[in-house]
């Protein structure tokens, strides 16, 4: 069953609309202030990137030329020179295995001067490549037992600062050659590991996260580990700056050192840095929508009231007079504006011309079932007046039950047409004076359907279908034409079958006398429970009994007095 839908009042309407404009007008302004606020908290993260670059920049430089410096006070250390000397004249070779006492002095100096330098490491390679001695805490980077070789990469053609590569491990460095007499024996190298600890530091001085990428791979961050490495597959040493998205946040980039395929990238959040100032907007903006808010509503209610209670009293007056059928009161005007009462005005119109197409349509189509019925009862002179007594026997067991006068009338104009199919059975049959055969009886029985499909086509006999095709079903379930059981059958449809069934055993036929009431009666009760609704019958019972009060139980007196 599909629910009516119930259209919201105008109360509703009215504060709904002003609900919904109050609230498109503060998300508008929320977006102004979102997007201004990103705007400017953009601009201040770039500046700050840009800040943090030239600082960066400025420390770099300062840092390098400190470092060089270190490493040339580090080169001129006579004892180191010696003690490197000694181990080139022991070794004339390069990269010869032999006891190297020279080196533990050389490691000895390593390990003075590393306690004068904050960085991890000192390290003394040969001509090849190869550690000779290191010194630092993470010289163990760097053992000389195992003779790793490692790689070195300048930041520039010339320069002396750059990248060490060194088993899979990437160090910022700064070296310098070692020569004895004009001849090269090695190189001394200062190096910083570029780890987890070093984006720290530079985070700390840029006031911005850290990620340092090397082809596409992540070295070291102070991001997410997700973010991080999401942002150095989309990376390139080219790219200077510009804008990403990390999960879901939304970040300004800014290349701050590059060292050969060694990158050294600043990020920003904007998103982070905005929260703060959208928080703060959001506080004013919801103070002023729910001040707005409020005014709003109270004088939409103040407006709605207005307009909404005049029409409420008209609503309820109209509801009301329409409700109640065939009245001839008119609706009184309102007096609260001109509109109301041209609205009164016709509703009164409309009401009477109702009224009066109702009792047209009324009379016309009772008139045209009747003439139907009387139709049917004309082809045989015994059955003549057989639908109208069957309708006011049934109307007189339906007020017996206590039935709204809504079903009194569908049981009364049904009753009527119960047999309205037997249009369509022949004369031969329908009129035979003997008794029928099997085939006959087979297309009597018939007549139920062929009235539901003659009807069917009328939309407003629709509410009695059920009594033209249902009037011979029993409760036993041996009625025609389904064969329902019990209560399956609608009432009314069980009270014309009573109805019927006592017209026909107190009406005379070709083939035998009328019987008289009692006699019928006492037929109906033998029966009741398996032919007949045993409620109905006793229902007819008492409509028999009972002072005629009505046009149609004075008549159901007369007809079977």
């Amino acid at each position: 069953m599909t629910r009516r839908h119930r259209a919201p009042s105008l109360l509703a309407k009215t504060l709904g609309v002003t609900f919904v404009l109050v609230i498109g007008l503060l998300g508008v302004v929320f977006a102004i202030i979102t997007f201004s606020v990103r705007n400017q908290v953009r601009s201040s993260v770039q500046a700050t990137l840009e800040s943090g670059q030239r600082v960066l920049a400025e420390l770099e430089s300062q840092h390098l030329q400190d470092v060089r410096a270190q490493a040339a006070i580090l080169a001129e250390n006579h004892t180191l020179k010696a003690a490197l000397g000694t181990y080139v004249a022991e070794h004339p070779q390069p990269g010869a295995d032999s006891p190297d006492p020279p080196l533990e002095t050389v490691t000895r100096e390593l390990d003075k001067l590393a306690t004068l330098v904050k960085l991890d490491a000192i390290v003394l390679v040969d001509v090849l490549g190869r550690t000779l001695a290191s010194a630092g805490p993470r010289s163990v980077d760097w053992p000389r037992s195992a003779r790793q070789r490692f790689a070195a990469r300048a930041s520039a053609p010339g320069r002396m600062d750059g990248v060490v590569l060194n088993g899979g491990q990437i160090y910022r460095a700064v070296w310098l050659d070692l020569a004895v007499d004009g001849n090269r024996i090695g190189t001394l190298y200062i190096v910083n590991l570029l780890d987890e600890g070093f984006a720290s530091d530079l985070a700390r001085v840029s006031n911005a996260h850290i990620a340092i990428v090397k082809d596409d791979q992540l070295v070291a961050s102070t991001l997410a580990r997700d973010a991080a490495q999401t942002f150095a597959r989309s990376s390139t040493p080219e790219i200077a700056e510009g804008e990403t998205t990390l999960a879901g946040e939304l970040f300004n980039f800014r290349r701050l050192l590059a060292v050969d395929d060694v990158v050294v990238f600043a990020l920003g959040s904007v998103d982070e840095l905005s929260s703060a100032a959208m928080r703060e907007a959001m506080r004013t903006l919801t103070f002023i929508g729910i001040g707005t808010t409020a005014l709003a509503l109270l004088g939409s209610i103040w407006i709605a009231h207005l307009l909404t209670e005049p029409i409420g009293r008209l609503s309820n007056a109209l509801r009301t007079l329409s409700g109640a059928r065939g009245t001839s009161t008119k609706l009184p005007r309102t007096g609260s504006s001109r509109e109301l009462d041209m609205l009164v005005d016709t509703f009164n119109a409309l009401m009477a011309s109702r009224a009066a197409a109702e009792a047209e349509t009324e009379a016309a189509y009772t008139g045209a079932i009747r003439a139907l019925a009387a139709a049917l009862d004309a082809r045989d002179p015994y059955t003549a007046g057989h639908s109208e007594r069957v309708s006011v026997v049934s109307v007189a067991i339906g007020r017996t039950l206590g039935l709204a006068d809504e079903q009194i009338e569908v049981l009364r104009l049904g009753a009527l047409l119960h047999d309205i199919g037997k249009i369509g059975i022949p004369d031969s049959v329908l009129c035979k004076t003997g008794p029928l055969t099997s085939e006959e009886y087979a297309l009597i029985k018939r007549h139920p359907e062929l009235g539901a499909r003659i009807l069917q086509s009328v939309p407003f006999l629709a509410p009695h279908l059920p009594i033209v095709e249902l009037h011979h079903e029993q409760p036993d379930g041996k009625g025609y034409p389904y064969g329902l059981h019990g209560q399956t059958t609608p009432l009314l449809a069980r009270i014309v079958h009573v109805a019927d069934a006592y017209d026909a055993m107190t009406s005379a036929r070709a083939y035998r006398a009328a019987r008289s009431s009692p006699e019928a009666m006492r037929e109906l009760w033998r029966w009741a429970d398996t032919q007949f609704d045993a409620a109905i019958v006793e229902a007819l019972a008492v409509s028999l009994s009972v002072a005629p009060s009505t046009p149609a139980e004075l008549s159901l007196r007369v007809v079977h007095a």
